[in-house]
């Protein structure tokens, strides 16, 4: 437990299960005013209304809100339901998802459901968040979910991987845009971490144990270990760290 977030607002996208669960949980355990758990339906694995349920026993208020990413109007409402705590402070675009066939030969109906996801999603989430923020004149956060895979390569992720370097780019270029206003953006590249996304996509899954060997220290990582990560960019404690990557993969890509 820590304050480090004390007096703001989190919404975090993609929240009922996996890193964003983890992540909502961790603004939460950082000292949150309020968080707000949105995600396309309200019972994926672990579950959004479960997740508020674990947000509230530690002693934050939180609310669900059902969200579909790739709509514009979903991710404006979504911004809206923050000011039942005061108003988005920090935003996470988390939401995401990955191909069970993604190769050179990629269909063109899955990429473009994942480009969907993975890009518009995050572009209208931050958009929305930063209409709020400027409105309300006050300097904020945005945090967008990249991915180790948006800085190396790999064959049977092709769209995968052009979605998160897509996602990169993305975070420097809203950070120029938005710096003027006090709004911070960047991305987090997670590495190998231990999901049922991670176990349920076979050839990634195929892959992690390899990846775990190679990894300097020897494990897979833990999603609360990215929620740390967001949370440090969502306080003041990263008030000058604004256009930039943070991998968080064990090292992992500093030796591939």
């Amino acid at each position: 437990m820590s304050d480090i977030l004390a007096g703001k607002v989190v919404v975090v996208t993609g929240a009922a299960s996996g890193i964003g669960r983890a992540i909502a949980v961790a603004a939460a355990r950082h000292g949150a005013k309020g968080v707000i758990v949105a995600d396309l339906t309200e019972t994926p694995r672990e579950g959004g209304e479960p997740t508020v349920g674990e947000i509230e026993t530690l002693g934050v208020p939180a609310r669900f809100v059902a969200t579909d990413v790739t709509r514009r109007t979903d991710a404006d409402a979504l911004v809206d339901a923050a000011g039942e705590f005061g108003g988005v402070d920090v935003m996470v675009c988390n939401a995401g998802i990955t191909l069970s066939a993604d190769g050179a030969d990629v269909a063109e109906a899955d990429y473009h459901r994942l480009m969907a996801v993975n890009l518009d999603g995050v572009l209208f989430g931050a958009q929305a968040a930063a209409r709020q923020m400027k409105a309300r004149a006050t300097p904020g956060s945005i945090v967008l979910m990249a991915s180790m895979g948006g800085l190396v390569g790999a064959g049977f992720t092709v769209a995968y991987s052009t979605s998160k370097g897509g996602t990169i780019l993305m975070a420097k270029s809203l950070a120029d845009a938005l710096g003027p206003d006090g709004i911070r953006v960047n991305a987090v590249c997670p590495g190998t971490i231990d999901t049922h996304l991670l176990r349920s996509t076979p050839d990634i899954a195929q892959a992690a144990d390899g990846f775990r060997q190679r990894t300097p220290l020897r494990r897979l990582g833990q999603p609360s270990e990215i929620g740390d990560a967001v949370a440090y960019l969502g306080s003041d404690l990263s008030s000058y760290v604004t256009g930039t990557a943070l991998v968080v993969d064990g090292g992992l890509t500093s030796v591939i």
